[in-house]
């Protein structure tokens, strides 16, 4: 809309227009008045409390959207001039209303601008992820190949050089459960042998006296008697328990036995094999020479070597 200054509007309106144009003017009114409505955030003000309410009162309304222009011309009130003000007045809100729209448009025209370029960004970023994934896919599967064949070529080398026939497999299960079976039993010294003996019985008061009461399996004493001699020697015992646990914790209080009257001569010892036995006889020689030489302190073995610490 072409933006008129006030003096042409009067002008216009006072001197040149016939009354034949009243219908003109408040059908510009109207049209006016309903087009500012649609932007009514913009006119806010003048909506509620300025030109807007002075028009509806004028013509006897109570919205924009039914204003009568015959009615509105009929009125003696309103003069030319008078509707030659609201239509500047309109004029004024219009064409305010419009230079926002610009600047609106504007903006909008940018914020799309910028979310395109956000969008073209967003399907970059994820080329290059795609891309990214790709090379690393590449990576793992060339290092998988590598490494297979590696490790093909180290299979092969050993299979040639290693042959696991069926004797020594069977031969190592067989190691492997009597090393699992030994670890549950103990192995008592020195407790005196008696005809017509009951072993249990006996078990039990020594292992009372170290205050423990093991689950025993079985029990029964190891080797072959030699009535022959006078003073035959005594035969170790074996006991069997359920648990390897079991036999770790009778080891463990085994030496307060040296404190107790009836059973000073008696120890206890794990179930060895023939090789342990010897190395373990090793390990006594060793810390009876300690002792010899040394009686100061005090010599014990653990863990496969022996040991010293000063006397309490």
């Amino acid at each position: 809309m072409a933006k008129l200054s006030n003096n042409i509007i009067v002008q216009r309106l006072t001197g040149q227009l016939s009354l034949n144009h009243g219908d003109f003017l408040c059908e510009s009114v109207g049209k006016g008045v309903e087009v500012l409505n649609s932007y009514s955030p913009v006119v806010e003000y003048d909506v509620k409390y300025g030109l807007i309410p002075e028009i509806l009162k004028e013509a006897g309304a109570k919205s924009v959207n039914i204003i009568d222009p015959e009615k509105l011309a009929g009125k003696t009130t309103c003069t030319k001039l008078k509707m030659a003000k609201w239509i500047d007045e309109l004029s004024k809100s219009l064409n305010f209303a419009n230079e926002l729209l610009k600047v609106a448009n504007s903006t909008i025209s940018k914020l799309q601008c910028v979310a395109i370029e956000d969008k073209e960004t967003i399907i970059k970023l994820k080329d290059e992820v795609i891309s990214n994934k790709n090379e690393q896919l590449k990576s793992v599967s060339t290092t998988v190949q590598s490494e297979m064949k590696t490790y093909a070529d180290l299979f092969k080398k050993s299979c040639k050089k290693a042959t696991v026939t069926q004797e020594k497999l069977t031969k190592a299960i067989k190691t492997v459960a009597e090393e699992e079976d030994r670890g549950k039993n103990l192995m008592i010294f020195g407790l005196a042998e008696e005809k017509g003996e009951c072993l249990s019985d006996k078990l039990d008061e020594i292992f009372t006296s170290i205050g423990e009461k093991p689950c025993i399996v079985d029990c029964v004493r190891v080797g072959a008697t030699n009535s022959d001699k006078e003073k035959p020697a005594v035969r170790p015992v074996k006991v069997i328990t359920k648990s390897s646990d079991t036999v770790h914790q009778l080891l463990r209080k085994s030496g307060r036995l040296r404190i107790s009257e009836n059973y000073k001569s008696v120890y206890f010892s794990p179930d060895r094999t023939l090789e342990e036995r010897a190395t373990h006889q090793q390990l006594v020689l060793q810390m009876k020479e300690k002792i010899k030489n040394d009686s100061k302190n005090y010599h014990f073995i653990k863990n496969g070597t022996v040991m010293s610490k000063p006397r309490e």
